[in-house]
């Protein structure tokens, strides 16, 4: 809405985790569970997982929260974050699975970045470039704008190819994988990759204490 307080600021962006988009996607996990678990409970846990993943700098997160437009209804807001995070996951799962992306979602995705901010200007702080937002408005397109921006670039290049779905079909956490062989099949080994070994080696057993009796 053209009325909306705006926020005028030297934001610094960082966009330093290409895979920004795939941490947020998995803010609900253990996606393949019969209940699988949320962390995103309102439009303050919004605020406060863009703040701890460093998205936007706390000053921003504090002024974009401290200046949301409270004529709005919050449960409205916060049920199209969670439908823009969902069609980031279908649509990166479906690239895992090398699979096309739902229309749809990327309808969405693209409605959504479309609304962000321009990323007009590139800096040098403490020794990193970041991207200069001269104004940021108290919206959605705002908030999130790290994370969308994100999606569009890794949709766009060829690491898409790299995005994979934990094989821990109680898992699927979506991640990047970065391995040398590019054959990483575990968000991480040391949790899924070891349950699935103990797994296999208890399966092995039962079938060789079968064969003995």
């Amino acid at each position: 809405m053209s009325n909306r307080p705006e926020i005028r600021l030297p934001a610094l962006i960082s966009t330093d985790r290409a895979d920004l988009c795939l941490e947020f996607a998995n803010s609900r996990y253990w996606r393949g569970a019969a209940e699988p678990t949320e962390s995103l409970h309102s439009l303050d846990d919004v605020f406060h997982w863009v703040a701890q993943a460093n998205a936007l700098d706390p000053k921003t997160v504090d002024d974009l929260k401290t200046r949301w437009p409270r004529w709005e209804s919050d449960s409205a807001i916060f049920a199209a974050v969670i439908a823009l995070r969902e069609a980031l996951y279908r649509a990166f799962a479906a690239v895992a699975r090398q699979a096309s992306p739902d229309a749809s979602d990327l309808a969405l995705i693209n409605r959504a970045l479309a609304a962000a901010p321009a990323r007009a200007e590139l800096v040098k702080h403490d020794g990193a470039f970041r991207w200069r937002v001269a104004q940021l408005k108290p919206e959605i397109s705002a908030l999130l704008a790290p994370i969308l921006w994100t999606a569009g670039d890794m949709l766009a290049e060829p690491r898409r190819d790299r995005v994979r779905l934990c094989a821990n079909e109680k898992c699927v956490w979506l991640f990047l994988d970065d391995s040398k062989s590019g054959t990483r099949r575990w968000c991480a080994m040391s949790a899924c990759g070891n349950r699935a070994k103990a797994h296999r080696h208890y399966e092995r057993k039962k079938r060789a204490s079968k064969k003995g009796s």
